[in-house]
């Protein structure tokens, strides 16, 4: 876990004793959000995850922090309008978080210099955003529980 992160949030989500439960949570909620899915993503899934077992643990690990980060201004905005909560925010804006969540991995992408792994990332870019804004509520659930 970097300590090069800033703010409450991330004060918050990265410390010590707390970063493992998020990172548990959010393992268990991208779990849940691909037993939503089809049965070509689950499968496909599947046997990445049993190809890699420590793939999705490696990732979260790596990009949790970073996706906090992303999270920091909903989280300022929500506490400067004390009748909203940080997981309301989240929620009402779910458009603009996920567009600050996805611009992580573009960012991961854009970095890894690899040809395929752009070329995958951008077949799949498009429908990640509405993927990710659909599952906004249990991504703030997982946020506001720790924050």
């Amino acid at each position: 876990m970097p300590s090069d992160q800033q703010g409450p949030l991330a004060d918050k989500l990265l410390a010590p004793e707390t970063f493992p439960k998020v990172l548990e949570d959010s393992k268990q909620l991208v779990a849940n959000e691909i037993d939503k899915k089809n049965i070509a993503l689950r499968t496909a899934f599947n046997m990445v995850r049993r190809a890699k077992p420590d793939l999705i643990d490696r990732a979260m690990n790596a990009l949790l922090p970073e996706f906090v980060s992303a999270l920091e201004p909903f989280y300022a905005d929500a506490q400067a309008k004390p009748d909203t909560s940080f997981r309301e925010h989240l929620v009402n804006n779910k458009d603009a978080a996920a567009s600050a969540l996805l611009s992580v991995s573009d960012r991961r992408v854009k970095d890894a210099d690899n040809k395929i792994v752009e070329s995958g990332y951008q077949k799949l870019r498009g429908r990640a955003h509405k993927e990710v804004m659909a599952a906004m509520p249990g991504v703030a659930d997982v946020m506001s529980r720790y924050a």
